[in-house]
């Protein structure tokens, strides 16, 4: 039986926060965008798979914006936040849109590349106290997101009868 390889998500949430609050009316683009972010996973399934071994996504974690919001403007003035609030349209909200949007991405590359994914955002968004489940800076997965991560890799494993490296 082939060896799993676990393919770790990586947040589509990088942008340059600082350059947006200098500057909240100019274009920002991510440093990665969504071409690229399949791009980055379409060649992470291709050397597993060259390896011989059988790749498997993970879906990123919920995101808590207010706690990511509050993280990425520590440091910044009044001002500056509110620029950045400027830029996001006036809704925090804004921010868990973006992420979805890169997290839906991976849903969809699963499907198209034939590969499993691990989908941890759908038992977070099904707990009564999810915020438990992430780190202060509301994107990480805490201890307790940590396990239950685990869980279902455990499940996916016994399900497809997959052996995890």
């Amino acid at each position: 039986m082939d060896k799993t390889v676990i393919i770790q998500p990586e947040s589509g949430l990088l942008y340059d926060w600082k350059a947006i609050a200098a500057n909240p009316g100019e274009h920002h683009e991510p440093k990665m965008d969504l071409v690229a972010y399949k791009a980055l996973y379409i060649n992470k399934i291709a050397q597993a798979r060259a390896c011989g071994q059988e790749p498997v996504l993970v879906s990123l974690p919920i995101m808590d914006e207010n706690r990511f919001f509050a993280f990425i403007t520590r440091g910044m003035s009044m001002q500056e936040r509110k620029n950045l609030l400027y830029w996001l349209g006036g809704k925090i909200e804004r921010l868990r849109n973006i992420h979805a949007l890169y997290n839906l991405s991976l849903f969809r590359l699963a499907s198209t590349q034939c590969v499993h994914i691990i989908d941890i955002t759908s038992p977070m968004l099904a707990s009564a106290h999810y915020e438990q489940l992430l780190e202060q800076d509301g994107v990480t997965l805490s201890d307790e997101g940590q396990a239950l991560m685990d869980n279902e890799l455990a499940s996916l494993i016994s399900r497809f009868g997959l052996l995890a490296s």
